[in-house]
């Protein structure tokens, strides 16, 4: 058998080295791309009395699906065109809490359109990227962290809980002391940290094709026994023409379909309240706009402050997104800062600077951490649960707030 395969390698040895010269032509092409290109950060901040729910978020989110763009062959793989993506970031400091969207400069007029059409009094500004004021390379002998990234228990159909299920009535109700913040742990958690404490929560963020949609259909179906339509070989097509035939002829195709029909109905009606809300919530959920996310996040102290109960405690925040019967968030064994057994300490600093370098770059979709991450899908109501700027509900005294509203000249000011 070697030496068949040595003798054949004219065969085979083309192919494989265009795979690989394409793979690495690919590779080199996107990383000048996105090399060339400039980012920005923008931080946000809302005024006190806006009683907003996170349903303001997922409309944001509807407007920045329309960014995707993957591109033809000649973008791909000559100009190096890749699907933009963003960053949407938490940051909770001594300084109290941030919201920021890394994105390209390309895009800014974009979000300031989304954000302000739903926050009318908002303030959008580009600022200066936090990361860089700490040193380059961590954990050093001043400072220590612990992160890892988050990956859903389920396939992607299973939503979490949303912000919908977290309201004691309708969100829309006007009562907003009624309404349940589903990050008010979060912002309240992020707001007591010490000086030399940093919290930061990224959520990387490009559009999603359908493909999860088809996936979410297939689930719901499987879930009450219903058979799914798709492309069928030829060949069992042409046997069961035959076979249809066949029972026409014997008179007995009625009473299968009717049979069949029974049986599909019972399957449907015999669904127990628990299965019945389950197929219900994925059918929802799939019929949002679906986002590939990746959520990581990072606890950074002064090793003097360092209190390990951070980690827990961000655990536990996320936690509360969880279902037994849908979806929820774990952490990614791959990718937590956390080792068991064999050198313990060394390959611990090299997983915590891995995870620094890849929060820094905001890179998960691409090269070098494209393989060692996992993102999901979400759609855009569950993003908008974990992501989402607070309303009046939330009284943590660190919330980002601007005390005045915008607004607009007088239209008869002198020039």
């Amino acid at each position: 058998m070697a030496d068949i395969i040595l003798n054949s390698w004219f065969l085979w040895a083309p192919i494989a080295l265009f795979l690989l010269f394409r793979d690495t032509w690919r590779r080199y092409v996107s990383t000048y791309f996105i090399s060339v290109k400039k980012y920005i950060l923008l931080e946000v901040k809302i005024p006190r009395d806006v009683a907003k729910s996170p349903q303001a978020m997922e409309s944001i989110f509807a407007g920045i699906h329309g960014a995707a763009r993957k591109g033809n062959v000649i973008d791909r793989y000559w100009d190096g065109w890749v699907t933009p993506w963003f960053s949407l970031e938490i940051v909770g400091d001594e300084t109290g809490i941030h919201f920021y969207i890394w994105t390209l400069e390309f895009f800014k007029r974009m979000f300031e359109a989304q954000i302000y059409a739903q926050y009318p009094s908002s303030e959008v500004k580009i600022v200066e990227d936090y990361t860089k004021n700490l040193p380059q390379v961590l954990p050093n002998k001043d400072w220590k962290l612990w992160g890892s990234e988050f990956v859903l228990t389920k396939p992607d159909a299973y939503p979490i809980r949303t912000y919908e299920d977290f309201a004691l009535e309708d969100i829309s109700s006007k009562e907003e002391e009624r309404k349940i913040d589903p990050l008010a742990s979060l912002f309240e958690f992020l707001g007591q940290f010490r000086v030399g404490e940093k919290m930061w929560i990224q959520m990387l963020v490009r559009a999603a094709d359908d493909k999860w949609k088809k996936e979410g259909e297939a689930l719901a179906a499987k879930l009450i026994g219903k058979k799914m339509s798709g492309k069928t070989p030829l060949l069992t097509q042409l046997v069961d023409v035959i076979h249809d035939t066949l029972k026409e002829i014997l008179g007995i195709t009625a009473t299968d379909k009717q049979q069949k029909r029974d049986s599909d109905q019972f399957r449907v009606m015999n669904l127990s309240p628990g299965e019945r809300t389950t197929v219900e919530a994925i059918e929802r959920n799939i019929t949002k706009i679906g986002f590939e996310v990746c959520i990581r996040w990072i606890y950074l102290a002064r090793r003097d402050v360092f209190n390990f109960l951070a980690v827990p405690a961000i655990y536990g925040i996320f936690k509360q997104f969880s279902s037994q019967s849908l979806n929820g968030f774990k952490s990614n064994g791959k990718i937590t800062t956390s080792i068991d057994y064999f050198f313990k300490k060394t390959r611990e600093a090299r997983r915590q600077s891995r995870l620094f370098k890849a929060y820094k770059l905001r890179s998960v979709f691409l090269p070098p951490y494209k393989r060692r991450s996992k993102p999901f899908v979400l759609s855009s109501s569950e993003l908008a649960t974990v992501y989402h700027f607070p309303g009046m509900v939330v009284a943590a005294p660190t919330t980002p707030r601007i005390e005045a509203k915008r607004g607009a000249p007088p239209p008869n000011l002198p020039i």
